[in-house]
């Protein structure tokens, strides 16, 4: 990015004091008895270009002297002075050169005496106006670079802030993995043998992805999938799993450990709490720019009402609304349907290409 900015800034840089050659060799034509106007130009072009390398010099003295960080009586004092210095060392360059070049023939083409004085005035006022337009693209600049750098701290924040909620997931299903291998050991050994195979493929999963806030559609699906392995081990044919995922979304990223506590819920109080165990239904779908998903827990009790306090208040859904927010801001949607007494839902549409 810089070295195209460069460049263009070069390339700004020449065209107005181009332009400013042709003004002042204006203002000398007029101003001057006698002066031809290719003699004006000529010595505009002298004065004006030498002056955009004196220019030089007044940007650095401007970078070494902060305005916002000077005594103000120092400040102008020291570029008052400097201006007397730049005019000065401007006007003896361009007549240096000029007399190197013409000779004695210079002063038959301009009275000196005549214009010298409002010359070095007039450099003087020209270095108090470039110092001006230097000082303001200075603070621009450190306006535009704090603007940036206050971003990137808001960006820092947001993300930690993200990678925290994410990690108190971790503990949360590990638990509750833990609780149900717990609830085997003695009662089928072999059966708790494999689904502690399968929590280390989950905690394997899930570690490889810790740090990262947003993953392929696919490797959510694979813990997702890992998680309900284990279930599965437990309830068996209590536990009946419905999955529809539009291939086309598998590459896309999406948020880490969004579905994995959400299915987590619904196994809670879609089957663990009855006694017909129930379907879980999980689908994810691509709308226009828009990915929509949904966890569904219907239990075979018709009886059975899905009030549990997590189902709507938890850890788990409250900690996947902070993220979400986060992340998406006011651009994503988030539905709880609870309408139907045998039934929860949970459905989340969410922006395919968000940058957050």
């Amino acid at each position: 990015m810089k070295s195209i900015k460069k460049p263009k800034a070069i390339f700004t840089a020449i065209l107005l004091c181009t332009i400013w050659v042709l003004l002042y060799a204006l203002v000398m034509y007029f101003q001057v008895e006698n002066i031809p106007w290719f003699a004006a130009l000529i010595a505009s072009a002298n004065y004006n270009y030498l002056f955009g390398f004196v220019s030089i010099l007044i940007w650095f003295l401007c970078k070494r002297i902060p305005f916002d960080q000077t005594n103000k009586i120092l400040f102008f004092s020291f570029h008052f002075l400097s201006a007397i210095f730049c005019s000065a060392l401007w006007l003896f360059i361009s007549y240096g050169s000029w007399y190197l070049a013409e000779r004695e023939r210079v002063f038959e083409q301009v009275d000196v005496r005549q214009i010298i004085g409002w010359q070095f005035l007039f450099g003087v006022i020209q270095c108090f106006f470039v110092a001006g337009i230097f000082y303001t693209i200075i603070y621009h600049r450190n306006l535009k670079q704090k603007e940036v750098e206050q971003a990137e701290l808001k960006i820092l924040a947001r993300d930690a802030e993200l990678k925290a909620l994410k990690l108190q997931m971790n503990p949360h299903f590990l638990f509750n993995s833990l609780n149900t291998i717990n609830a085997l050991v003695t009662k089928n050994p072999g059966l708790a043998r494999k689904m502690i195979s399968q929590l280390s493929e989950l905690l394997r999963m899930s570690l490889e992805n810790h740090d990262k806030l947003l993953i392929p559609l696919k490797e959510e699906l694979d813990l997702v999938h890992t998680y309900l392995a284990i279930e599965q081990m437990r309830f068996g044919d209590k536990m009946i799993v419905r999955e529809h995922i539009d291939a086309e979304l598998l590459t896309k990223p999406f948020p880490a450990m969004l579905l994995q506590p959400l299915l987590e819920n619904a196994v809670k109080h879609g089957i663990t709490n009855t006694r017909t165990g129930g379907t879980i239904s999980l689908s994810i779908q691509k709308q226009d720019r828009f990915l929509i998903g949904s966890v569904i827990n219907e239990s075979n009790d018709l009886n059975l009402k899905t009030t549990a306090p997590i189902s709507t208040n938890g850890i788990s859904l409250h900690n996947i609304r902070q993220r979400l927010d986060r992340m998406y801001g006011d651009d994503y949607i988030w539905i709880i349907d609870k309408s139907e007494t045998n039934k929860f839902k949970v459905e989340f549409k969410l922006p395919l290409n968000a940058q957050y």
